[in-house]
């Protein structure tokens, strides 16, 4: 574990550890990757180089009031992936980490990068037309506006709801309270901030390019946050993708079913 300084100062928290081919690690917004990658990061780097950090704004890496866009947030992971020299990489991530995953890949190309692995991510959050699979199952434009104003104004009213639907099965009321206080070592302007950024981007034109094998890692069970067939529907357009999903496993397969989320993983970064 240790620090790396980005160009204009802010230090980000980085974990890298185990030995072998490079498998980079982004969790969902809020969260410390020490705390979201706990059931998983012992299994996977027994097999594999693997890379943890939290971004900007975020768990342990450095506050500031600005940088919380998903661009910037690519542009960061560009300068880690730059700084650790990691060549042959497997990149992915979960919910938000997979956006800021297809932002990188629009910003700075597949050059570093062996194959791809997204979990529980959609490439359009809100209602469009012609678009089946919006977040919640319906999620208009104005309302994702609004959960950001929500955010702002009441973090644990906003929030609280949303994690509870991120499980298969509630954690204790413990392991609930743990989590929550977890996320509060992000700030509520960088959560926003990021929420409110979320909403905008379209990234289903870009699927059918993504020339990379492709990992896609999706819950079936008790999933109010993605209840469509989001991920079937990636599958069919990105050209050499497989689809892993894990009927245990609800919006967290990486903790509702961390065997079978490990499994999947370590295995596809084997072979791809």
């Amino acid at each position: 574990m240790g620090t790396l300084t980005l160009p204009d100062g802010v230090p980000l928290w980085i974990d890298d550890r185990g030995q072998g081919r490079p498998l980079l690690l982004l969790q969902g917004l809020q969260f410390p990757a020490g705390y979201f990658w706990q059931k998983n990061l012992e299994a996977l780097a027994a097999r594999h180089r693997v890379i943890t950090l939290d971004l900007r704004g975020q768990g342990l890496s450095g506050k500031g009031s600005h940088g919380h866009s998903i661009a910037q947030c690519a542009d960061d992971l560009a300068h880690v992936i730059a700084a650790l020299d990691l060549h042959d990489l497997c990149l992915g991530g979960v919910a938000f980490g997979g956006m800021v995953v297809l932002d990188y890949l629009q910003r700075h190309g597949a050059g570093r990068l062996r194959s791809l692995w997204l979990s529980e991510m959609t490439p359009r959050l809100t209602n469009a037309e012609g678009w089946a699979h919006p977040t919640f199952g319906d999620f208009p434009p104005e309302a994702g506006a609004g959960f950001a104003a929500g955010v702002r104004a009441d973090r644990t009213a906003a929030l609280g709801g949303f994690l509870l639907g991120c499980f298969a099965t509630t954690p204790d009321a413990d392991t609930l309270a743990e989590m929550t206080r977890q996320t509060w070592l992000t700030p509520t302007d960088a959560v926003a901030d990021l929420i409110d950024d979320m909403v905008k981007p379209d990234s289903r034109a870009m699927l059918a390019g993504i020339s990379l094998p492709t990992l896609l890692i999706y819950g079936r069970r008790n999933n109010p946050v993605m209840p469509g067939e989001v991920g079937r529907w990636m599958a069919e357009r990105i050209p050499d993708a497989t689809l892993v999903e894990l009927p245990d496993a609800g919006h967290s397969p990486f903790w509702d079913d961390p065997a079978g989320f490990n499994t999947a993983l370590g295995d596809f970064a084997a072979r791809h």
